[in-house]
């Protein structure tokens, strides 16, 4: 159309399609843009007991602690959001989804955090829960991140961790366009190194996390009031 002059009408398709997961890729679904024009912003809390599975909510916590993980990278990630329990993770879960979740962009992590080493690998998976042994990848995870906490105030310049003193963080996992079905539940996943993308260290840094300082924000279609219809409130 724009490289030949073919009046074929481009300008008024959708400007966005996405292969919904059972979809065939000839088959995709159209949407005015992306992200969604109707994503916004929803900001989620872990709410404690992330070495088992703890909360995640809209509400902020009444009690926020510090909670800590040890690496391991000898651990996937997959092995990490399986497990009940784990002291090489923290996880939390939103309640089971009544009605299905339309995530359209990229969400966010801001998070406080203190490593007992000057260098420590930061990773965040956004899950679908229960964890589904053997499944395909767009079962289980919906996004991921990572960050270098030495690299807290650039990009460009390294800043080495004073063992013991929390910085503070914020930073994209990458772009999807989901819908989580009814029945799963929404976990936030942080670990210290991804065997997949990170450096591996040897293992047992240790992380503490301040949930006060912690939070997800989440594109969410239809915003607030969607996801308190998908948590069936």
């Amino acid at each position: 159309r724009y490289l030949h002059g073919v009046e074929n009408d481009v300008e008024d398709d959708p400007r966005a399609w996405v292969v919904r997961v059972g979809d065939k890729r000839s088959n995709p679904t159209p949407y005015a843009d992306y992200p969604h024009p109707d994503a916004e912003e929803v900001v989620l809390y872990p709410q404690g007991g992330g070495r088992k599975v703890g909360g995640l909510d809209a509400q902020r916590p009444e009690r926020a602690g510090e909670e800590t993980l040890v690496d391991d990278v000898s651990q996937s990630g997959g092995k990490l959001a399986a497990a009940r329990s784990s002291k090489h993770r923290l996880l939390y879960a939103t309640a089971e989804l009544a009605s299905p979740l339309h995530l359209s962009g990229a969400p966010r992590l801001s998070i406080r955090l203190a490593a007992d080493e000057p260098a420590a690998n930061l990773s965040v998976w956004l899950v679908s829960l229960p964890w589904t042994e053997g499944g395909a990848i767009t079962d289980n995870i919906l996004t991921r991140g990572w960050a270098d906490p030495q690299n807290r105030n650039s990009l460009r310049e390294s800043r080495p961790l004073k063992p013991g003193e929390f910085v503070e963080l914020t930073f994209d996992l990458e772009p999807d366009d989901q819908i989580v079905p009814v029945g799963q539940q929404l976990g936030l996943m942080i670990f210290s190194s991804d065997r997949d993308f990170t450096l591996w260290p040897k293992k047992g840094t240790e992380l503490s996390v301040d949930l006060k300082g912690t939070s997800l924000s989440l594109p969410v279609v239809g915003g607030a009031a969607a996801l308190e219809r998908a948590l069936g409130r």
